[in-house]
């Protein structure tokens, strides 16, 4: 079961008309963790996401993942001491820290709960 899809609430998009509204990415509000660490979790046709379209967020199968602490990106290796889970985001890794895109819900769901502990 995907626990962190529950926190993930869409930002609204204002009064605009429904053919607009469908071509533009949807983004949903950051999630907030202990410690001053908050997760940016997005999907949409605009996202580094599967299906790379605007869906509900239950139907995502990877997200872009985005991470800060304290206002300042951060990489997981520098927020969790658990080394499965540090190996398992190194695959998703990119050059700009704390960006990572493709990153299956499992896998988020394991960082959100090993940060929520």
């Amino acid at each position: 079961m995907v626990t962190f899809i529950k926190e993930l609430k869409r930002i609204p998009r204002g009064d605009v008309p429904d053919f607009v509204s469908a071509a533009m990415p949807q983004f949903y509000e950051a999630i907030g963790c202990p410690n001053d660490v908050v997760l940016s979790v997005q999907a949409s046709m605009a996202h580094y996401s599967t299906p790379k379209k605007n869906v509900a967020a239950e139907e995502y199968e990877a997200f872009e993942l985005t991470i800060t602490k304290k206002g300042e990106f951060v990489a997981v290796e520098d927020i969790v001491k658990d080394p499965g889970i540090v190996e398992a985001f190194k695959p998703y890794k990119t050059s700009g820290k704390g960006a990572y895109p493709f990153v299956p819900a499992e896998l988020i769901e394991q960082l959100y709960l090993y940060l929520k502990k």
